[in-house]
């Protein structure tokens, strides 16, 4: 994706209304939300945008643009594979 597009996809979405939706999450994703929240001090609402943007990016990466996502740490490397 290209930061043009990046900007434009944006710019749409500020301008778009909020949805309110109601979903049930698994434990995991819950602990998931707590860590968010206790580790940047944000409230659930801005954790849950945070980890959805986080799994846009990858997914976009990875099946809309054939892309390789590499993970660097300490650990070593390791590539993200989405099955």
């Amino acid at each position: 994706m290209s930061a043009k597009g990046a900007r434009t996809e944006a710019a749409e979405t500020q301008r778009a209304e909020p949805k309110r939706i109601n979903v049930a999450v698994s434990p995991d994703t819950v602990r998931a939300l707590e860590h968010v929240i206790e580790r940047e001090g944000v409230t659930l609402t801005e954790a849950l945008r945070r980890l959805i943007g986080y799994g846009d990016f990858v997914y976009r990466a990875v099946r809309e643009n054939s892309e390789q996502l590499i993970v660097k740490g300490q650990d070593g490397t390791r590539e993200v594979v989405l099955l």
